[in-house]
């Protein structure tokens, strides 16, 4: 029978990234989270973490952690039925960058005047969520693929769009009044990180018609820091319409290409296990995403 101790005690600890900050969430020392962490290993037969920085869950580890999800869930569900205090476990969820800057916040708003469950959320990009979700690391995330996982339900909430912008002092410094597509791109641009790439090209590719090319691209993963450089007027800037509208309002970035818009589209992804807590963070996205994502 598995320890269902240890086995949050390793939950933690990967949530966390260290033995120490996890068994500080535990209020436990590291020691004692550390020797749970080994009995649970000898219990199970094998290895649960690979001990490097980060940790990183073994493909056994995985399963529990995803079991262990599971039995999070179930249990909150059987205190309501059973009339007893749902113990506001917290929720876990992947989201990615761009939403986190600009919607999501309301969804955090709408969600804690119902609920008192804590909702940790895993930081990835679109391409990556439901794989985090698929291997039991979170209870629900935003993807941009539809199609649901093992066990899981989707349902799509819209399109999240995209321009290249710029500052006035950028197109005057740079582009000396020849907004094309090549000189644009011979002109610095931005990344977030490689995974940030994807979406690059796909706006090269379907909205400019050209090759994809990052060769005077800067790197920034800040999502405040992004938005910056372009208003510093350091690099053109691929964003979403939603981040950026005062500040176009008010002439400080320009849309180099006013007619070229990317669409993404956005699921919402979570585990059909019941929860109410779960449910209403469901019906808080979907409020929210239909209000945003026109």
């Amino acid at each position: 029978m598995l320890d269902y101790d240890a086995l949050r005690c390793f939950h933690e600890v990967l949530r966390y990234g260290g033995f120490e900050k996890g068994a500080q969430a535990l209020n436990l020392t590291q020691s004692a989270v550390s020797q749970k962490i080994k009995r649970l290993e000898q219990s199970v037969g094998g290895p649960v973490m690979v001990r490097t920085k980060p940790l990183r869950a073994t493909p056994l580890g995985k399963e529990l952690l995803a079991h262990i999800q599971k039995v999070s869930v179930l249990e909150e569900a059987l205190n309501i039925k059973s009339g007893l205090e749902a113990s506001a476990a917290p929720i876990s969820v992947a989201v990615n960058n761009d939403v986190l800057a600009t919607w999501f916040s309301q969804v955090m708003a709408a969600f804690s005047g119902k609920r008192a469950n804590p909702v940790h959320i895993v930081n990835a990009d679109q391409t990556q969520t439901r794989d985090i979700l698929q291997q039991g690391r979170v209870m629900a995330c935003i993807s941009q693929t539809g199609t649901p996982v093992t066990g899981g339900q989707s349902v799509r909430l819209g399109t999240m769009r995209y321009q290249l912008y710029a500052s006035p002092r950028f197109i005057e410094r740079y582009l000396h009044k020849d907004v094309s597509p090549e000189n644009v791109m011979k002109a610095p641009g931005l990344l977030y990180d490689e995974y940030d790439v994807t979406l690059l090209t796909d706006y090269q590719r379907e909205c400019l018609h050209m090759a994809p090319t990052f060769a005077t691209c800067h790197w920034y993963p800040s999502s405040h820091g992004f938005v910056k450089m372009a208003l510093d007027g350091v690099v053109w800037a691929l964003l979403p319409t939603l981040q950026v509208a005062q500040e176009v309002k008010e002439g400080e970035l320009i849309a180099l290409f006013p007619d070229k818009e990317l669409g993404v589209p956005l699921f919402w992804h979570w585990t059909t296990l019941e929860s109410a807590a779960l449910a209403d963070l469901t019906k808080a996205v979907k409020q929210v995403a239909k209000a945003q994502l026109k």
